[in-house]
């Protein structure tokens, strides 16, 4: 009779191969050459920012002395990432794995400093931006994709006109398309001292984009309450709307 247990069952890992390939915590595998062989989605995306090998020799630095797992807590900061702790392992001789952990996002949110905000209407700020882009971006086309049921809220218009040149200042010059959307996320909230706002997405998707301006971005951004990410061809901004 079995016992049920899972560890009696042959799984088969391709059904679990997009838990690795989605997880949040960026994961790398090097061959002996240094050379590496496989990342996920997240590391993928660290990579823009930190040589690859730099991830090989903190695995070679941190590897158990036999073979096996090592997990280390210690601060790591690769740009706007920021990690606690890395799990090194390997089984034999021919790869090792490295995968860091992420810190969780901090943001600091006041009340009083909400209510400083001005009442402001999102499309006319975005179209300014783009405007002023044009001139830089003579032979790009832009698409906008609005949502029409998004009312005035309130917004820090300083900082967030200065996130939004910035952004627009990302993509390069040889960029044919750079297409701007906003919508409402469904089911997406932030809580803020016993107020709970509704989230907006803004994504800025272009072909060609370099990430020179992304810290500036992250920085402007974490202080106005708005949650930044980037990948190599966009990036995207949640923005709470609220109303207080």
């Amino acid at each position: 009779m079995s016992s049920g247990l899972t560890s009696e069952i042959e799984l088969d890992n391709s059904r679990y191969r997009n838990w690795l390939e989605y997880d949040y915590n960026p994961f790398f595998i090097f061959d002996q050459r240094g050379a590496v062989t496989y990342l996920n989605r997240s590391a993928e995306l660290l990579s823009g920012y930190e040589p690859i090998r730099t991830f090989n020799d903190l695995a070679l630095s941190y590897a158990s002395i036999d073979f096996g797992y090592k997990t280390t807590f210690m601060p790591l900061s690769f740009g706007k990432f920021h990690f606690f702790a890395i799990t090194v392992g390997y089984e034999d001789e021919s790869s090792i794995g490295i995968k860091l952990y992420q810190a969780p996002a901090t943001r600091e949110n006041s009340v009083e400093k909400m209510k400083n905000y001005d009442s402001t209407n999102i499309y006319v700020l975005i179209n300014v931006a783009i405007s002023l882009a044009k001139g830089r971006l003579s032979a790009t086309s832009f698409r906008n994709e609005f949502d029409p049921t998004i009312p005035e809220f309130k917004l820090s218009q300083n900082d967030f006109t200065k996130i939004l040149r910035k952004t627009y200042d990302s993509f390069d010059i040889g960029c044919e398309l750079i297409a701007t959307e906003v919508k409402l996320k469904a089911g997406e909230f932030l809580c803020v001292g016993g107020g709970k706002y509704q989230l907006i997405e803004l994504r800025i998707t272009g072909a060609s984009r370099t990430a020179k301006h992304d810290d500036t971005i992250y920085a402007l951004s974490s202080g106005v309450d708005i949650a930044a990410s980037f990948d190599r061809d966009r990036i995207a901004l949640e923005i709470p709307m609220i109303t207080i």
